[in-house]
């Protein structure tokens, strides 16, 4: 009530200078003008319009020329957070309605790549096996950066409520601005322009568009731009110095030194130092504890509850709700909730993956047992908080090893069966992914390891196709499967006729698994070793509780440390209650002794 007593007119000199952590970000202008934090929300409101009306990117206009296509703008605010949960920055960011200028709504090109998570788990293991250290660089209002041709610049009107000093009521745009469809492609195009330009040794990634890789003088050199996000892994300090020189004379950048945080992921880079003085890095962690925890507190997560023991009970079908009984009150929520735990299974955490990937299917059609079972894997989530997907090179590890494995009409409404995949990169995790086999229906479950396997091979053949465009002596990619009779399928050169009805895009991976130019080597494997198995089913507390730490969660997650301190911790205890037994009896031996003693005592005076 008091904020909404709050002149909107009043001074930012007028609000306390300490910002309200606690606040929800403001949907419009008006709302930030009744916040509590409106003095930080009008500072980084100022620099942000400071920032587009500079003369090289927009003409400020008082007035627009008549019949002239003016598009709204509005202010989408953010208070950014480090990944400890400190306070970043207050963000303003003025951005326009873009769909609404029809000039060039059918000709315009507006594709802008964007790299996968894979690539960037492939960057950080590339960091540890050629002992580059990743330094991360931020380009500050990077689409305003980006020319627009004459031909296709626009007017854009300041977002309600803002009054500029000078009576200016919008622009007229050289630059790009957030929100316009071509905005991302311009950016995009600059990005690669300035790429090639200062460093043409480096070569762009047919597969990654947003992947750099070359040397410079001798020197293995790797850029990846996400957005306005620069990640440069190199080894020696001349070669990032000139980089530095290069981006902030070009852009205005902020340099945040070693790879310390990105896409709200944490970023712990463990690192040794030579006897020359540099540094490179020997174990790199990424988590998500903060955001896991502010996930918790969004969704109302009683952590203070005994928490499950593994993400999902074992066997668990949920009905699909017929039409009519669906309840909507529940589907905003459950969307919300799906897709936060998506984020955190793509990104850090594998071992839930399976789980939420199930869930997913009731996003359009909401139940109350699936949002509880969302939130049940949240609070496992929580407890489990501390586990980081863990980075350490191990030189025996073959260069690329695949895990595939499936769970035969898993799907116990559709019966479809569940693939289930994991590729590792000299023992480092970098992909994964559990997906229905929604294009065949398998009749047995040879069928479902043949399809999975051939699913497999496809992810991981994107990697080994990366790896050989730039170090050409890539190793074929070990392929681990449990089904002994799909080894033998796909490296017998007669196709069977019971698999003659597969659609024929599965089969390439015969092909992949055959000849002197194969790229896929077929190992079988016990289903025990299966590290792929947690991404086709819920299994038992068994299997996901602590016994899994040996199986599959330490393989996944690189939790050995940890599983070594909890070793030690339980035989510290042992350790401790023998030393209490043995004091105890000790004690015991003392009084007997000092009885006996008395006793003897008294038969000698008697």
């Amino acid at each position: 009530m008091l904020l909404a007593l709050r002149d909107a007119d009043s001074d930012p000199a007028d609000f306390p200078s300490d910002a309200f952590m606690d606040e929800p970000d403001p949907a419009t202008y008006r709302q930030a003008r009744l916040s509590p934090n409106w003095r930080q929300w009008h500072k980084a409101i100022q620099s942000e319009i400071d920032g587009i009306l500079q003369p090289d990117r927009a003409d400020p206009v008082t007035a627009f020329p008549p019949g002239s296509t003016v598009l709204p703008s509005k202010f989408v605010f953010k208070l950014k957070k480090l990944t400890d949960g400190s306070l970043d920055k207050f963000k303003a960011r003025c951005t326009t309605r873009g769909d609404m200028d029809r000039t060039f709504y059918e000709e315009a090109e507006t594709f802008a790549p964007t790299p996968q998570l894979t690539t960037f788990r492939l960057l950080l293991a590339l960091c540890l096996k050629h002992r580059l250290m990743p330094y991360h660089y931020d380009v500050s209002q990077a689409f305003l950066q980006a020319l627009i041709p004459e031909d296709e610049r626009y007017y854009v009107r300041f977002p309600k409520g803002y009054i500029h000093p000078k009576g200016y009521v919008g622009a007229y745009m050289k630059k790009a601005l957030y929100g316009h469809r071509t905005s991302g492609r311009l950016w995009s195009e600059t990005a690669h322009r300035f790429m090639t330009d200062r460093y043409p040794t480096l070569s762009r990634s047919t597969y990654d568009e947003c992947l750099y890789i070359g040397w410079i003088d001798t020197q293995l050199f790797i850029v990846l731009i996400y957005v306005d996000d620069f990640i440069v892994a190199c080894a020696d300090e001349l070669s990032r110095a000139r980089f530095h020189t290069d981006i902030m004379s070009t852009f205005q950048a902020t340099y945040s030194g070693v790879l310390n945080q990105f896409l709200q992921l944490r970023v712990d880079v463990q690192t040794e130092t030579l006897p020359t003085g540099e540094s490179y890095p020997t174990r790199i962690e990424l988590s998500h504890e903060r955001s896991i925890t502010d996930l918790c507190a969004k969704f109302s997560i009683d952590t203070d509850k005994q928490p499950p023991r593994s993400p999902m009970a074992e066997g668990l079908s949920l009905p699909i709700p017929p039409p009519d009984t669906i309840d909507r009150s529940i589907e905003t929520p459950l969307k919300s909730l799906i897709y936060s735990l998506l984020w955190l299974a793509r990104t850090v955490r594998p071992d839930i993956y399976y789980h939420v990937t199930y869930l997913a299917q009731f996003c359009h059609q909401p139940t109350v047992e699936a949002l509880t079972a969302a939130k049940r894997i949240l609070h496992y989530a929580y407890s489990t908080r501390e586990y980081t997907l863990g980075m350490t090179i191990d030189s025996t590890a073959p260069q690329l090893t695949a895990f595939c494995d499936s769970d035969h009409a898993g799907d116990t409404a559709t019966r479809n069966s569940v693939s289930g995949y994991c590729l590792y990169f000299h023992g480092m995790l970098i992909d994964w992914w559990s997906k229905k086999q929604k294009s065949c229906t398998a009749l047995h479950s040879t069928e479902a390891e043949y399809v999975a396997m051939s699913e497999a091979c496809t992810s991981a053949l994107a990697i080994y196709n990366t790896l050989t465009e730039f170090f050409p002596s890539a190793e074929p990619i070990t392929i681990n499967v449990d089904n002994s009779a799909v080894q033998t399928l796909v490296t017998q050169r007669a196709l069977s006729s019971k698999l003659k009805h597969i659609a024929v895009r599965y089969h390439a991976v015969r092909n992949w698994c055959q000849g002197p130019l194969r790229k896929f080597t077929p190992v079988w494997i016990p289903t025990d070793d299966n590290q792929s198995d947690i991404f086709t089913k819920a299994l038992p507390i068994t299997k996901h509780g602590v016994p899994i730490i040996d199986k599959f969660t330490a393989r996944l997650l690189d939790i050995k440390d940890r599983r070594v301190k909890l070793v030690e911790k339980l035989r510290a205890a042992e350790a401790q209650k023998l030393h209490a037994q043995q004091q105890q009896l000790q004690q015991q031996q003392r009084q007997d002794q000092i009885v006996l003693a008395s006793l003897q005592r008294q038969n000698l005076i008697g």
